[in-house]
């Protein structure tokens, strides 16, 4: 099959998307597949001169460091073009921005193009996490109290920080709404910290979401169309499980299945079920909980394009119940085709 790897873009969720783009297509060469590799960012390719593709983070010369804009122009005209027309699949590794919000599923939707993942309005709005709350308050499914506040400039006025006060129980989590990895994520306990955590989100979105912060243990349920995996349960050393957290070797580690009992297990995976229908997600994604002490369930996001580096939810779910990383690589590839 041939098939065009997507990898890299602008986000600050750059280097993660590379990791995740190495791995699927080093899986994509094990099951003999024909892939090509490409950087939105630039519309270059990923592959170096040996076929492997490039280490990003050993090859300085290489590693051209979060581009400004991606040459959208260029990428349209490089799937157009009849180098690329017998291209059977578009696998997508992107993460964050243009990535995940719907751009790059509109392109690939106008050019025809089969591709993994969600379709542009689903991306859009699992995306939007105060779009998507909205969706689970309207389907009872219970979410973390929220406010929306769009800036358009860093000056956060009392009148913000007299809302928060009056809406939310402190401490409070402040975060980009439409960001991803938990970049620019503070839990705030004091109204006297809200500036600071403005600022900081501020530096992802001018869309900045403040919700409550419940107490609990991190939870996380991956599907794949009809597959649920089983419930994975995130233990870190950080207080939050943000950037650093997922992405370095020894800050957290992952039990699967979860240490829960099997009515709380099944509630998890009916709710993840639920959230991915209404987004009307497809492919691969992961749905993000909170369970508190009263074992009450508290749905964040979900995530249509989930990590698939070596320390991704996902592929770790999948393989608890038997599927390794190359047969979930081609579950993918046969969603993709539908």
């Amino acid at each position: 099959m041939k098939i065009l790897l997507l990898a890299g873009g602008i986000s600050k969720e750059r280097q993660v998307s590379l990791d995740s783009g190495k791995s699927v297509f080093e899986s994509l060469i094990r099951q003999e597949h024909t892939v090509f590799a490409i950087d939105p960012a630039n519309n270059k390719s990923l592959v170096g001169n040996d076929n492997l593709f490039i280490d990003f983070k050993n090859n300085n010369s290489a590693n051209s460091t979060s581009p400004k804009k991606s040459d959208l122009r260029s990428l349209a005209n490089t799937i157009g073009s009849p180098g690329f027309h017998d291209i059977d699949l578009v696998f997508i590794t992107l993460h964050g921005g243009i990535g995940e919000n719907g751009t790059i599923q509109s392109l690939l939707s106008l050019a025809e193009k089969h591709y993994t993942g969600s379709n542009m309005i689903a991306s859009a709005i699992a995306m939007d996490k105060a779009i998507s709350k909205s969706l689970f308050k309207s389907e009872s499914i219970p979410t973390p109290v929220w406010s929306l506040f769009r800036l358009n400039t860093e000056e956060i006025s009392n009148e913000i920080i007299n809302s928060i006060k009056e809406t939310h129980t402190f401490p409070v989590i402040v975060k980009p709404n439409d960001g991803g990895s938990t970049l620019g994520i503070s839990k705030v306990s004091s109204p006297e910290e809200l500036i600071k955590a403005f600022e900081k989100a501020l530096t992802d979105s001018p869309n900045i979401l403040v919700e409550d912060f419940i107490s609990g243990r991190e939870l996380t349920v991956a599907i794949l169309d009809e597959h649920i995996f089983p419930v994975v349960e995130i233990k870190t050393s950080n207080e939050l499980y943000d950037y650093q957290a997922k992405y370095t070797h020894g800050k957290s580690t992952y039990i699967v299945p979860a240490d829960i009992d099997s009515d709380t297990t099944k509630e998890l995976q009916d709710s993840a079920r639920k959230v991915y229908d209404i987004i009307g997600a497809a492919g691969m994604a992961r749905i993000d909980f909170i369970l508190d002490e009263k074992t009450n369930c508290y749905c964040l996001e979900l995530n249509t394009l989930p990590g698939m580096t070596d320390l991704s939810l996902a592929p770790m779910a999948a393989k608890a119940s038997g599927i390794d990383f190359d047969k979930l690589i081609g579950m993918i590839i046969e969603s993709g085709l539908k």
